[in-house]
Parts: C-alpha cells; structure tokens; sequence
C-alpha cells in the first residue's frame, strides 16, 4: 500500500544520537513492567566503571569535597537575635481578628490586680497552702480558680406554667388528647394534690408518660401511686426523680410495676434525699426488676457491682424478647409495616 510509512527506511535516515535519544523518549516510563528496570528511564551513564564499591574510598570523597566547597557569603551578616530578610507578617479576616479580640478581652478580665499577681507569683508552696486552707479549698483548685475563664452565661430554662389542677381534671375526665404530662419544677403541689393525681392514674387508659421532677413527692403520696400502678396498663414511662422518697418505697414502686397488669417500661427514680440504699433494698429492687418481664429502662444510682450487672443482663434480656417479637411478627424495625420476604432466584 502507497501510504504506509517504511519504518526502517525511517529509523536508516536518523543519526545514533537521534536514534538514542527516541528510544530514551519511548523507553521512559517507571511503571511498564514489560521492560528491564535498567531502561526504564532516559538516563544513560556514559563513564567507564570505576571497579567495586569502596565504602571508605567514598566517604573521605564526599568528605573532601564539603571541605573544599567554599561557603556562600551572606548579603547580611549573622547577628543574635536579629531577623535577616523579610519578617513575615500573618494577615486575618475579619472573624479571626474578632476571635482574638475576644480571647484578649477574656485575658485581660480573669487577671488579677498588680499587687496580687506580685504576690501570688513570690507566694511559697507553704503561703498557698495556707491560703487554700483559709479558703477551704485544695491548693491545685484554688490557683486554677485564680486563673479559671469567666463562666459562660446560659439563659435560664422558663418556669413550667403546667397547672396541676387542670392536668387532675384531664385524668379523671380519661382525657384522649392527653398522652403526656410534665410537672416538673412545678412549686407549690401538695401532698394531698399529688396523691389525687396518682390516685386518678388508676382508671385511666389514655396516659402514657408522665414526669414530676423535683416536686417533693413524699413516700404517702408513693404509696398511692404503687395501687395505682398495680392496675395501669397504658402508662408507658414514668420519672419521679429528685424527690423525697424513702429506699423502701422505692423497693415498693419496683414491687407494684411488676405486676401482670402493669405496661410501663421506662422508671426513672435517681436522685433522691437518701442516694444510698445499701444491699438489702438495692437486693429488693434488683428481685422486683428480674420478675418484670416488660422494664426496659431503669434510672437509678446502684452502689453494688453484682446487683447492677444481675439488672443490666435482665434488661438487655428485655429489649431482645421484645425485638425478637416484633421480627417475629413480621414487623421491620422501626417501620410498622409487614415484612416481605426478599425474591429469590428460584
């Protein structure tokens, strides 16, 4: 065919050097393992070998040569302390330049007057001792308080307008648009108040969650709540946390919750005027908790290693009945629709 090009009239036509320098161009590629490594680059050594490899011979060359290579000289001679060339200078937007602004603010505010800091730095380990123990405080805290940021400021929570008149009339009424009820912080409810509350609790079905943190609910108004738990099946978590309930009507509330007739999984009671228990109520409590089969949460401080861990394993027993149930059923976690089996190939 006319149009083909004779390669080897070509490559006849090129000088050595051309020819070289194509197959150096060609041949230059590190990662084809489809040529020898001693082509794969365009480098090309054209001295004579020198023989074997003599460490020492190459050393005292690479020595003789640093030593006999005359120093640069210097535009600006060496000085201590003093900065040769230009000194760079960071430049900041306007939100860094504001950061530290603040941070400096921050600084300045949390230092100690002069005579202070004078006196704080010459203090001995001895002074501040004295000074903590003035203060009655540790030594290592009161210099970090010394030094410590300011506080940060959070707006306080507003106060729970939640009327307790209004929420006892709702659970008796059986109120269906009542499924939550919060009392907490609420000042001002009475033992008689709250006793009537619970007391309501006991006919009602529509109630699911119900919380009343730091109300001082006494161990009267528990026991009222215990019968009423006893017949509750639609009350579903319940917090009484930061009261004034005794150790052992808190073995009670465990006691009442398991009964066949009661729904709640979630019980929440840390927090109260007695923290410790000791072993025989916390023993108590963790009996009452292994005999429900539907508590699924628990809130409460146990000082006993063997009766948390007897608590932890029921309860995670708990979660895994349940969940095994609702796979069971055919139920997707988490979706409340029937499961379909996934097609296969046959």
């Amino acid at each position: 065919m006319g149009d083909e090009v004779d390669l080897e009239a070509l490559m006849a036509s090129l000088s050595p050097a051309e020819l070289q320098a194509l197959v150096d161009e060609m041949a230059a590629d590190p990662d084809d393992v489809h040529i020898p490594a001693s082509v794969r680059t365009a480098y090309r050594c054209e001295k004579e070998p020198t023989g074997d490899l003599n460490r020492d011979s190459l050393i005292n060359c690479i020595n003789e040569i640093a030593l006999n290579t005359p120093d640069k000289e210097e535009k600006v001679k060496f000085e201590p302390g003093m900065k040769r060339g230009k000194v760079y200078v960071p430049k900041y937007n306007e939100e860094e330049l504001a950061a530290m602004a603040k941070k400096a603010e921050t600084e300045e505010a949390v230092r100690l007057d002069p005579d202070e800091e004078a006196a704080l730095a010459s203090a001995t380990l001895d002074d501040i001792m004295a000074l903590a123990d003035i203060l009655n405080t540790n030594p290592q805290d009161f210099v970090m308080e010394a030094y410590a940021d300011p506080l940060q400021y959070f707006e306080p929570d507003p106060p729970n307008e939640t009327k307790p008149e209004e929420v006892l009339e709702k659970i008796k009424n059986n109120d269906s648009d009542l499924k939550d009820v919060c009392l907490n912080n609420v000042p001002g409810i009475t033992e008689k108040m709250m006793c009537d509350i619970f007391e309501a609790l006991r006919n009602n079905d529509k109630l699911t969650k119900f919380s009343a943190v730091n109300c001082d609910i006494t161990d009267f108004a528990v026991a009222t709540l215990c019968g009423a738990l006893e017949q509750n099946s639609s009350l579903k978590s319940l917090n009484v946390e930061n009261n004034r309930i005794s150790p052992d009507h808190l073995g009670d509330l465990f006691e009442s919750i398991a009964s066949p007739n009661n729904g709640l999984l979630e019980l929440r009671v840390a927090a109260q005027t007695q923290e410790s228990m000791g072993y025989r109520v916390e023993g108590r409590i963790a009996e009452a908790i292994l005999k429900n089969p539907r508590l699924m949460k628990v809130g409460m401080t146990i000082e006993f290693k063997e009766i948390a861990e007897r608590v932890s394993r029921h309860l995670i027993s708990n979660m895994d009945k349940i969940r095994i149930k609702r796979l069971n059923d055919g139920v997707a976690p988490g979706a409340g629709v029937k499961w379909t089996a996934a097609r296969t190939l046959d």
